[in-house]
């Protein structure tokens, strides 16, 4: 059974605003059909409410606050087009202090970087994903991003700058999923996507997923990350 953005309103007991925020952001898995998003009832079972942790940051200031967390090298990605002002390098440093003292991460991560980019969900020939994965202009995160450890092999997760969005679409012929089934092919689109994503990224889609396994990949890639 699926449902409407109002149905799950009523069902979560909230506002139509509120149910179609925690749809757009990934806390409820859903898909646009028709012009309209649905949510399978199964997905919305699954969402657990909370406080929120934090108000949503800009889709710059969430990819400034991304692209200062890595791993292990002394690699760092250049801000270039996000070079923060004065004003933004202040609050940067509030935000990464925030976050190292957090005890609840991932919470704080869903609420900040939920504007990072815009979610799209399509269906794909099972015979392109392969060659999809190789297309230049995608860059692959969550479960496609070797980081993750999991490597799903019959789908793609991935970023796309705003503007190429479209030919991807229309070159790969990615269509709406069909009521009741589940995409293959999540794209997200951003202004500037660099071309190494900064491990964050990669940690902040894998916890928008409810899965046991991306959570745990989620976790381990954040217990990784120290500021540089």
């Amino acid at each position: 059974m699926v449902l409407s953005i109002p149905e799950l309103a009523n069902r979560l007991n909230v506002h139509e605003s509120r149910a179609r925020q925690l749809v757009h952001s990934g806390r409820i898995r859903g898909q646009r059909v028709g012009g309209r998003w649905i949510v399978d009832e199964a997905d919305a079972a699954q969402y657990r409410p909370g406080k929120p942790a934090g108000r949503p940051l800009s889709e710059r200031s969430a990819w400034q606050l991304m692209s200062c967390f890595w791993e292990d090298s002394p690699r760092h990605f250049p801000l270039g087009h996000f070079e923060p002002s004065p004003v933004e390098k202040h609050r940067l440093k509030e935000r990464i202090n925030r976050l190292q003292d957090s005890p609840d991460l991932i919470n704080l991560l869903a609420a900040w970087l939920a504007n990072r980019a815009e979610k799209f969900e399509f269906s794909s020939s099972p015979d392109d994903i392969a060659e999809l994965r190789e297309d230049k202009r995608i860059h692959l995160s969550g479960v496609s991003h070797p980081r993750s450890g999991l490597l799903a092999n019959s789908e793609v997760e991935a970023y796309v700058r705003r503007n190429e969005l479209q030919d991807v679409v229309k070159d790969w012929f990615l269509v709406e999923p069909s009521p009741g089934r589940r995409p293959n092919v999540i794209l997200r689109a951003a202004e500037q996507v660099p071309d190494e994503l900064p491990p964050l990224v990669v940690a902040a889609d894998l916890a928008e997923r409810p899965g046991v396994r991306e959570q745990q990949a989620a976790r381990e890639i954040l217990r990784n990350i120290h500021a540089r």
